[in-house]
This record gives C-alpha cells, sequence and structure tokens, in this order.
C-alpha cells in the first residue's frame, strides 16, 4: 500500500470514529460491490440501534406497519470488516430494520451495511464482492492477515487426509468412503488450508462419517485443526456421536444437545493474526437451531453466529 493510500485511509478511519459508536458486536454476512453486508437477529439490537440511529423509541410500532425500514446512518460508526483478504476498516451508511417473520426469524433482524475507504485505500485486505465476511461493529481497525498460507492439497491427498482424521474417531470401519463435499450429509468431510505454524504446514478438517457400531449406524462429526502427519491434531470441535435413525440423528435425552453436524465452509483473518473458521451447525432434530458460525480454533469460542435459515426479503 503506498504512502498516500496510507494516509488516506488513517485520515478516512479517524473522521469515522469522532462519532459515538454502538454496542460492540460481531456479525456474519456477505461483501457487495465496495459494501459490507452483515445482520444481526433479536429485537433489542434493533431497538437500540433505531433509538440511537433516529432518537425514536417507536421501532416495533413502525414495523407494525412496514416489514422495511432503511436508516440513513450518520456520526462515524466503524467496523473491522474481516474476510479471507484479510482486515479492512469500514463506515456504516445504512441501516436497514426487517419486520419479525420478513427474514425467517420470530424477532426482527438487522441488517448493517458498511462502505470500505474510497479508492481503494485499504488495499489488498478489501474483500472482493460475494465473500462471507464477519464485521466487528464498534472495534477499531487493526491490521489482519493470513499469515504465511500452507499449500493448498491435491484432491487425492486431500481425501486421504481426511480419512486418516476420521478413522482417528472411531476404530470401527467407515461405513462408506468419504467425499469432499461441504453439502453432503454424511460420508464427506472438508479440507481448508490454514497459515503454517512455523515452517509446519497446517489444515483444517471438518467431516461428518457413519460407522456401523454392532446393528446401529452411528454418525461422527467434528472439526480438527492439524499437520498433514497428525502429529499435532487439535479439535476445534471435538468429535460428538450420535445413532441414526433413517439417515437422521436421533434426539437423545430431553434436550437434543449434541444432535448437530459441522460443515467447513473456510476461514476468515482473526484478530490476533491467526484466522477464523467458518462453520455451519447443522441441526437435525430441530433445524431452526441450525446456524452458521465464526469460531476462533485457538480458543473454540464462537466469535460470530447467524441463523441458518435467515432470508430476508
Amino acid at each position: 500500500m503506498g504512502r498516500a493510500s496510507v494516509l488516506g485511509m488513517a485520515a478516512w478511519v479517524a473522521a469515522c470514529s469522532a462519532g459515538p459508536r454502538p454496542a460492540k458486536v460481531a456479525a456474519l454476512g456477505w461483501s457487495l460491490g465496495g459494501e459490507a453486508h452483515v445482520f444481526v437477529s433479536g429485537d433489542r439490537f434493533a431497538r437500540d440501534l433505531y433509538r440511537e440511529l433516529t432518537g425514536s423509541g417507536s421501532l416495533r410500532d413502525s414495523l407494525a406497519q412496514r416489514t422495511l425500514i432503511v436508516v440513513e446512518a450518520r456520526g462515524g460508526r466503524v467496523a473491522t470488516v474481516l474476510s479471507a483478504s484479510g482486515a479492512a476498516p469500514g463506515r456504516l451508511t445504512l441501516a436497514r430494520f426487517h419486520a419479525p417473520q420478513a427474514c425467517g426469524q420470530t424477532g426482527a433482524v438487522t441488517e448493517l451495511v458498511f462502505a470500505f475507504p474510497p479508492g481503494g485505500a485499504a488495499g489488498r485486505s478489501t474483500p472482493p464482492s460475494h465473500v462471507t465476511v464477519v464485521a466487528l461493529v464498534g472495534a477499531p481497525p487493526f491490521a489482519g492477515g493470513a499469515g504465511s498460507p500452507s499449500p493448498a492439497l491435491p484432491r487425492q491427498r486431500a481425501l486421504d487426509l481426511l480419512t486418516r482424521v476420521v478413522q482417528r474417531t472411531e476404530t470401527a470401519g467407515l461405513l462408506a468412503p468419504l467425499a469432499l463435499d461441504p453439502d453432503r450429509a454424511a460420508d464427506a468431510g472438508e479440507i481448508v488450508a490454514l497459515p503454517r505454524r512455523g515452517s509446519v504446514a497446517r489444515y483444517a478438517v471438518g467431516f461428518r462419517a457413519r460407522f456401523l457400531a454392532g446393528e446401529d449406524t452411528v454418525l461422527v462429526t467434528g472439526v480438527a485443526d492439524t499437520d498433514l502427519e497428525l502429529r499435532d491434531i487439535r479439535w476445534v470441535v471435538r468429535p460428538l456421536r450420535a445413532r441414526l435413525t433413517g439417515g437422521m440423528i436421533r434426539q437423545t435425552g430431553g434436550s437434543g444437545k449434541g444432535a448437530v453436524r459441522y460443515s467447513l465452509r473456510g476461514t476468515v483473518a482473526g484478530p490476533g493474526g491467526g484466522p477464523l473458521l467458518l462453520l455451519d451447525e447443522i441441526a437435525d432434530v430441530a433445524s431452526r437451531d441450525s446456524r452458521a458460525t465464526a469460531v476462533d480454533p485457538a480458543t473454540r469460542r464462537v466469535v460470530a453466529a447467524q441463523p441458518l435459515a435467515l432470508r430476508c426479503r
């Protein structure tokens, strides 16, 4: 990035930071043409932000009359927008308030639109269009990147790594060969290259694999962070086991806890220099509980989450 761009971005960020900031929150969304669109579910967040932007406490009554209210944002609210390209500063320009049920949710959903600095001042960290982003709303901009990347694996080597990780979880044999497919409910998994740890290549491995245990079919699902030789395998999501009935996870107990499958969708840059993993958590028993998440693999903490069925009209 050139000196002029750096100075321009610094001035832009300083100007944006002059006004009051909303409560800090992390939100998932996508990029489009120099903007990031992220979504926050919940009546309280919508009510508080609407009051902050307009001075009015009548959002609930207004949404009873209209399914969408658009408010222009002023006053310098900022976010750090994370993508696979790095961390880029964003300025809140619009807030769209969607009425309950309009996005397939029982409560209101707030759509936040963040613009990136003009003239490409954010450099290579600005995400291209149509990629997943995580916005740290109210967080000051920081430098973020993917570090030294591990090499992408040829398909057969990726399948081999996937199979070896899955076989670490069970002594029984696999019910079917595994495939590299994030959309398959079973007998599948994903490999995503992570930044190297020192000189060692690292990979994230997500999987949903079936085993035959006596007369039962068992699904094992989890997410690992590992080297190629599995000498240092670290569980981001420890393997979860569930019996299958008709291909679906059987409810156990009264809560259905653990009745989920994990699908690895990629990574974005993380605040500490490492990546965040993008995971879909798919619930068989109560599909409304399925969610998309951004998880810190080092701490296993869910940084951001959003209902998987979120669809705003």
